[in-house]
């Protein structure tokens, strides 16, 4: 098979993962829904393992696009974490996603590169099978996990709802404030939503009192925004880069993809601090303007000490060009190169240290009623935008070279400004209270000022909105009250705790 080939057959590959991945993001909303966030979690890793099995054993094409369909389909963020953890600690225990995702990438890549040293097919066979010790480590972890405790009172099992929050907030305690305030604002906020929401998926594209379409729409935004900063794109190129240092082959993706994966997972160690002290919005914002002060930097660079090389082996894999792409990536001095490469690992460290981690827990916390259908939609945006990304980006370069990393550092310049306009602050809330921030006229930005805690409270706003069209909802609380157990916090004595 040709050099060619080979790339057109990992170019499909990597494309039907992806599309599979799409797939499976917006089935994945209804059935968590309906077999729970645990139940969905152990079926993804089922379907990974089955997966992959496929493909350690494929003897042929077919059966290595089968193994990567499966696994593309069981390729979903699930936010159980989001759900489970206190909302002091959210971002920091969602930002764990972007350590394991850096962590797994800088070991496949080393992985893949002592790969290159088996012979037969073996040298792909073994890293396939790798995979399955973290899955199946995964699988028998999640079997000692309790259910979400929301998913829980969705199904009317308030009892195990109240034993799960026992044994993450209260020390075993059921009858611990924490417990009890808590189980409150989760019943009555489902309450709530069999009230008044349909739970199909229409009712997300509707604005409402609930403003779930911007919620949706943010969602959306902040997950496609995160592949238009462009990491994907840049790290795609980083072996290309290598070759003009003197590497060339297996050794320059050796270092551009292994020093990559050990910057990724470094980079994700900074936010299990700061997610939680400094913010979202802060976050983002300043990840957006330290990676476009990066990108005008590697664009002068390359822009003023660049040459055009036409390498028909430089196209990334995963890319649908068919052509060689001319690539700007041969600079005219190894010290060139050097400050180029600096300059990239200080974006791509950016990144993980804002949007990676960032990008996953902000859409996590906007929704708590419909909130697995939401993130369906919101997961499946962010693989159209991946995949557009990586098949666009050689044409990109071809037509304007350095220009390239000029466009991503506007990109970033104007995301920071969207990010600072538009989106709210949600650290430190809980996802009730993110409700009111979209529901009733609050400050939305300062995440040092908290709205009302509880459930009551929040359930009185949202029926003063309601009662200007008293003809259209029928709204009460006796029903909550009468749900809740003999110790729980009641709607009408919550104000004098």
């Amino acid at each position: 098979m040709s050099q060619a080939d080979q790339q057109r057959q990992g170019s499909l590959l990597i494309s039907t993962m992806m599309a599979a991945a799409f797939v499976g993001s917006l089935a994945a909303g209804p059935l968590a829904d309906i077999i729970g966030r645990k139940g969905l979690t152990l079926l993804g890793t089922t379907i990974f393992v089955f997966g992959d099995v496929l493909q350690v054993g494929a003897d042929s094409i077919a059966m290595v696009y089968g193994g990567r369909v499966m696994t593309g389909t069981s390729d979903d963020i699930c936010s159980y974490q989001s759900e489970i953890a206190p909302k002091e600690m959210r971002g920091r225990l969602v930002s764990t996603i972007q350590l394991s995702i850096g962590l797994g990438m800088g070991l496949a890549y080393w992985i893949d590169y002592a790969g290159l040293k088996v012979q037969g097919s073996m040298s792909w066979r073994l890293p396939f099978g790798l995979q399955l010790i973290p899955a199946i480590i995964f699988f028998v972890g999640m079997l000692a996990t309790p259910e979400s405790p929301r998913y829980l009172v969705q199904k009317q099992q308030d009892r195990r709802a109240i034993e799960v929050l026992a044994l993450i907030r209260g020390d075993g305690k059921r009858d611990h404030p924490d417990v009890l305030m808590e189980f409150t604002e989760i019943k009555q906020s489902i309450t709530y939503e069999r009230q008044h929401t349909s739970g199909d998926y229409w009712y997300l594209f509707k604005r409402g009192n609930d403003n779930n379409q911007r919620r949706l729409l943010l969602g959306m935004a902040v997950q496609i925004f995160q592949q238009l900063t462009g990491v994907n794109a840049i790290m795609l190129y980083a072996p290309m880069l290598f070759e003009t240092t003197g590497a060339s082959g297996g050794n320059a993706t050796l270092f551009a993809n292994g020093i990559s994966g050990i910057i990724n997972c470094v980079s994700a160690i900074p936010p299990l601090i700061i997610m939680d002290r400094w913010g979202r919005r802060p976050t983002l914002v300043m990840g957006s303007i330290i990676c476009s002060m990066c990108l005008i930097v590697m664009s002068i660079i390359s822009g003023i000490h660049g040459t055009v090389e036409a390498n028909d082996s430089a196209k990334p894999t995963g890319s649908l060009a068919d052509e060689s792409s001319l690539t700007l990536l041969a600079l005219d001095g190894r010290g060139y190169t050097i400050a180029f490469m600096v300059t990239m690992y200080v974006y791509i460290f950016s990144y993980g240290c804002s949007w990676g981690p960032a990008g996953w827990a902000y859409p996590t916390e906007l929704y708590s009623q419909g909130k697995y259908k939401a993130l369906g939609i919101t997961s499946a945006a962010s693989w159209i935008a991946t995949f557009a990304v990586i098949q666009l980006s050689p044409f990109i370069l071809d037509q304007v070279q350095w220009k390239f990393y000029t466009i991503y550092a506007v990109i970033c310049a104007v995301l920071a400004l969207v990010i600072y306009k538009y989106l709210p602050e949600t650290m430190g809330k809980s996802l009730e209270e993110v409700d009111l921030i979209f529901t009733c006229d609050f400050n939305t930005y300062d995440h040092a000022v908290h709205h009302p805690q509880t459930a009551a409270e929040a359930l009185e706003r949202l029926e003063h909105m309601h009662n200007k069209q008293s003809h259209l909802f029928n709204f009460g609380t006796s029903g909550i009250s009468n749900n809740l157990p003999p110790n729980a916090i009641r709607p009408d004595n919550t104000n004098n705790v």
